[in-house]
């Protein structure tokens, strides 16, 4: 899903955050290049002398609107836009009125932009090693019984028997334990990049401006009116002025 910026601006004053807001666009077209991932940006500018008509008119019944205003004052409805300048990311207004400094405005609009554009990763569980396998003791034979010689003839003198052999102890061969390897993690796929598509920003005319190219409600790339859904075959001449 692509990741809708909205910002309303007030001309000759907030030309900060508009350079801001193009820079994170710009570094995140390039890092999903190629993908279907996109990230599109729209410029609502307002002049100055227009700004304290516009917010009074938030509270006038649409009849009652100034004819210049009506399509800025709907959108900022639909925004919930009560104060200037406004910046809207997905449909949810993220800072209004007084914004804070562009840096923070980037770190800000940059996390939204991550968030939104890459996918949560679930979590690893890690098996349990098995126990260590316990050593084999082998038991311990008893040594042979040795039978007395029999009793010497009587004769003169005997020699004394030899000594009887030594006794021998087996050895214990003691197997050391067996350790299984450790579990091994296998890498977690890479996410594939998929191509984007990217539209244009649109500059706002205060009324119905002359040339299509100049309403915030004209779709560049598709040639079409996004108020009326009009197909526009000459941007110099408005439908909606015809």
């Amino acid at each position: 899903m692509p990741v809708m910026i909205k910002f309303y601006m007030v001309v000759g004053r907030d030309e900060a955050y508009e350079n801001t807001i193009r820079s994170v666009v710009n570094e995140v077209r390039e890092k999903f290049k190629g993908s279907e991932k996109s990230i599109n940006a729209t410029f609502i500018r307002i002049k100055p002398e227009a700004v304290d008509a516009a917010l009074n008119a938030l509270n006038m019944p649409e009849n009652q609107v100034p004819q210049n205003l009506v399509y800025l004052v709907r959108s900022m409805k639909q925004d919930g836009v009560k104060s200037l300048p406004a910046l809207i990311i997905n449909g949810r207004k993220v800072y209004e009125g007084q914004l804070p400094p562009p840096d923070t405005v980037r770190q800000t609009i940059m996390d939204e932009v991550m968030t939104s554009l890459t996918p949560a990763q679930p979590p690893v569980t890690q098996q349990a090693a098995p126990p260590p396998q316990q050593p084999t003791v082998q038991p311990i034979q008893p040594p042979p019984a040795t039978t007395p010689p029999p009793p010497p003839e009587a004769k003169p003198a005997p020699p004394p028997p030899p000594p009887p052999p030594p006794m021998e102890t087996p050895k214990v061969e003691t197997q050391p334990p067996q350790q299984k390897p450790g579990f091994v993690e296998k890498p977690m796929p890479a996410v594939i990049a998929q191509p984007v598509t990217v539209l244009s920003g649109v500059k706002i005319v205060m009324g119905r401006p002359d040339d299509c190219r100049e309403c915030v409600y004209y779709g560049s790339n598709t040639s079409t009116c996004l108020l009326f859904s009009y197909k526009i075959t000459d941007p110099s001449r408005p439908p909606c002025k015809s």
